[in-house]
């Protein structure tokens, strides 16, 4: 049975994954720690804290028509969450847009997400 704060760090990010719809940036950073550190797929170099992961998605995201990220599951113990997602990016450009299936691990504290590496679910 889930405790309390694993139930809350779930419906943090449960939430901030779903905020990504909203392309903005600027609702996305509160979500995070300010000393952040995401990787974005296996083998990329970290994007680190507030201005870099600023600088690395506002305009992306910006570009594009939609963003969905579909949450097939998710779970927490303790400080971790971790989810199995479809993340859609929808562009007026047919060979912008993309799905990508993902497997999602954070740690939250205090309420913010200090790690984020995402991991790519597509075999081959």
């Amino acid at each position: 049975m889930a405790s309390e704060l694993e139930k809350k760090n779930e419906a943090l990010v449960t939430q901030f994954c779903l905020d990504w719809a909203k392309r903005d940036v600027e609702i996305l950073i509160p979500y995070l720690a300010e000393n952040l550190e995401y990787q974005m797929y296996e083998g990329r170099p970290d994007i680190v804290g507030h201005d870099q992961f600023r600088a690395e998605l506002d305009q992306w995201l910006k570009g594009l028509k939609e963003v969905k990220w579909e949450i097939l599951r998710s779970s927490a113990i303790g400080e971790l969450v971790m989810n199995e997602r479809v993340d859609h990016f929808i562009s007026d450009d047919p060979n912008k847009t993309f799905r990508l299936p993902i497997a999602g691990v954070f740690l939250v504290r205090d309420d913010k997400i200090h790690m984020w590496k995402d991991y790519s679910m597509v075999s081959g």
